[in-house]
């Protein structure tokens, strides 16, 4: 008995090594599979401890960090972050340890660098580490700088315009400077803008001094100081400076960079950069018109001061109007008549612009427009009509684009719309249209900005909300592969065990019960191809192909793929009517009303799906247009978030939970597309978001 218990003992301690060395090894095998998987992928993959400190990442980690993995391995992630955003970092990270089902996602700064790089920060909770994190992190600073750079031109667009109006206006005449200092400030955001006019003393030597000046709350006002008047502008500025300034360009730099004896006054006014641009008039240096920036040393760019220099020259104009009456009275005459003044605003602006009436005639029409449409003189353009220049099936889409801009008002919301070449070939544009008043006739100014790198970014964006769609639902789909899956395989296996190893004839009713096992296994196996083929719609990126596409059979995917999100919080209803095909793309229309019927769960709580219901409603309108509502009886949304809801990152989710792309990236599929996408709710009675989309050409009805 003794030898018994020592055998068995033996046994038992023999299979706990083996247990321990199978772990280790699966250990292995997870972090060899980590490592590998992460190799295909640009982004990063990482996995954190309880404490947050790395375990593991993919050889990604060192491009975008620039260091290797085994340097951070133990130490906490949130140290990778700028200090200002490691707060937010810290939040997301113990978000996502309580959650395993949704990612948290935040855009965060890197620590480090002259520039700011930012990365999205993804996390969940590790359902097979208990308080661990997976993530991920991705490099978005080129679509950052590429938003900033466009919400940089349109901001200097409608200060030019407001610009142009205040020196043409009549009332202005005795006080040009003061008119326009305040909105080219706060466009540059700049601390000051002041207007320096040069003049001579009695042995000729020319001197600087400061007329005007408009000054950012909180800013000390220098325009009574002595210092700014009567000083010598070759203690002012460097002989070098003083040669761009003749010759028509900008200065700028720190007080240091600037003449020796007039650095200590620039400091001592707080300044920590300044740029200079030239005012000439009649050909002849007359002053310039300048700004400070007393909060950091940050450099005006290039367009920034291609842009300013704009108005300088726009200025110089206005100045030379009025040094005579008699040149102020031929040159005002020109220029209402040729619209010179708006024309020179213009004419500088990196990006091509046209000024046309309401009804769409071109008045001006600048060299970067003409260029980038492949004529040689601007004056080719002059005369005809704007929806001339737009392919025949994208007119209506230019129409509705153009009369969203009111005299007036701000910019209308972008539209992409191709534009037709010279030779035949057609341009991808970005349209942004202002309302403006031109010699007190309403009028419009259109800039059209080529369309590639943002349509690059915009499928990057894309395609991030589709995988973030997935990663929302991959339990589900998980779950809805799973059950078909296992009696697809309990029916094989069946078969297997009922068959035996060797043939042996079969009954009739044998025979008839492995039929039914078949078709069984059968069933399941088209389920689970309906899956596969509704995540392989989902996931494809082939954005210019369109097609006739049965508006029922994405529904149904959409409400299949979204089932687990739906479940648990409402009943699903389909109110389908007779409605015929639609020409779309079927991937970028799947990700439309999957965006939709998600986001009309979330607003529904959990555990009362029988008050609760999302109701899927198809019909043809008035005007043969083909409506899709998704209607939810959730939480609503108020008014004043309502007007927001399409806005590029705006979202109402708690941080990290939601990076108000959905919606945004919607309303531009559906927009692309000729259609409409518009939302009504009633707080605390739900909401119905309604998409319009036009009919395929001799498309047959769809039951």
């Amino acid at each position: 008995m003794k030898e018994a218990a020592v055998s068995q003992e033996q046994r038992e301690t023999g299979s706990a090594a083996a247990s321990g060395q199978s772990a280790v090894a699966s250990d292995l095998v997870d972090t060899r599979r980590f490592q590998r998987a992460g190799s295909l992928l640009r982004e990063v993959l990482f996995e954190l401890d309880v404490a947050g400190r790395l375990i593991l990442a993919s050889p990604a980690w060192e491009r975008l960090v620039g260091a290797p993995v085994h340097a951070w391995t133990g130490r906490a992630l949130v140290e990778l972050f700028h200090p200002e955003d490691r707060d937010q970092a810290r939040a997301l990270l113990r978000t996502a340890l309580s959650r395993t089902d949704v990612p948290t996602r935040l855009e965060l700064r890197l620590s480090g660098g002259t520039q700011p790089r930012w990365v999205e920060l993804s996390a969940t909770g590790d359902p097979e580490h208990l308080g661990g994190v997976l993530g991920t992190l991705v490099d978005v600073t080129p679509r950052r700088l590429a938003e900033e750079a466009a919400a940089t031109r349109e901001r200097y667009l409608g200060a030019m315009v407001e610009v142009q109006r205040r020196l043409l206006a009549p009332e202005t005449s005795g006080d040009l400077y003061n008119s326009i200092l305040e909105p080219l400030g706060r466009v540059a955001g700049a601390s000051r803008a002041y207007v320096f006019e040069f003049h001579r003393d009695a042995s000729g030597r020319m001197l600087q001094s400061q007329r005007a000046e408009w000054c950012a709350p909180g800013v000390s006002r220098e325009l009574d100081n002595p210092d700014t008047q009567a000083w010598p502008v070759d203690q002012a500025f460097e002989l070098h400076q003083l040669e761009q300034l003749h010759r028509g360009e900008a200065v700028q730099g720190s007080p240091e960079d600037f003449g020796s004896d007039n650095a200590p006054v620039l400091l001592a006014q707080g300044i920590r950069s300044l740029l200079v641009l030239p005012l000439v008039v009649h050909g002849e240096p007359f002053g310039f018109i300048g700004f400070d920036n007393c909060d950091d040393a940050r450099p005006w760019s290039h367009v920034e001061v291609k842009l300013l220099s704009g108005a300088a020259g726009a200025l110089s104009l206005a100045l030379e109007q009025h040094t005579t009456d008699a040149l102020r009275v031929r040159t005002e005459t020109a220029l209402r008549r040729t619209e010179a003044g708006f024309h020179l605003l213009i004419e500088g602006f990196p990006d091509p612009v046209v000024v046309h009436t309401t009804d769409g005639m071109l008045l001006s029409v600048n060299p970067a427009m003409a260029n980038y449409l492949g004529y040689q003189d601007p004056a080719e353009l002059l005369g005809r009509h704007l929806l001339g220049l737009v392919r025949r099936e994208d007119q209506e889409v230019a129409r509705r684009h153009l009369e969203e801009a009111q005299d007036g008002a701000l910019a209308a919301r972008s539209h992409e719309v191709p534009l037709v070449r010279r030779d035949g070939q057609v341009v991808s544009a970005d349209l942004v249209t202002l309302g403006v008043l031109f010699d007190g006739v309403p009028a419009r100014v259109t800039v059209a900005r080529d369309f590639t790198e943002r349509k690059h970014m915009q499928a990057q964006l894309m395609l991030g909300d589709r995988l973030a769609s997935m990663g929302m639902l991959a339990a589900g789909i998980a779950h809805e592969l799973n059950n078909p899956l296992s009696y697809v395989l309990s029916n094989l296996e069946f078969l297997h065990r009922a068959l035996g190893p060797m043939p042996r004839p079969l009954g009739a009713e044998e025979l008839l019960e492995y039929q039914q096992v078949l078709d069984d296994a059968r069933e399941g196996s088209e389920r689970m191809r309906q899956i596969v083929r509704q995540l392989k719609v989902f996931s494809r990126v082939d954005d210019a192909h369109e097609e006739a596409v049965d508006l029922h059979r994405v529904l149904d995917s959409v409400a299949q793929m979204a089932a687990s999100e739906i479940r648990p919080r409402a009943r699903l209803v389909k109110q389908y009517g007779s409605v015929p095909t639609v020409r779309a793309n079927e991937g970028k229309l799947f990700q439309v009303f999957l965006n939709l019927v998600i986001n009309a769960a979330h607003a529904i709580p959990e555990g009362f799906t029988d008050e609760h219901e999302i109701r899927l409603i198809t019909r043809v309108d008035d005007d043969g247009r083909i409506v899709v509502d998704v209607r939810d009886t959730g939480r609503g949304i108020a008014p004043e978030l309502l007007r927001r809801i399409f806005d590029p990152f705006f979202t109402t989710k708690a941080p990290g939970q939601g990076t108000g792309l959905g919606l945004s990236i919607c309303d531009t599929i559906v927009r692309a597309l000729g259609g409409s996408i518009a939302a009504e709710s009633t707080p605390g009675h739900g909401a119905t978001f309604r998409v319009s989309l036009h009919a395929a050409v001799r498309a047959a009805p769809v039951a």
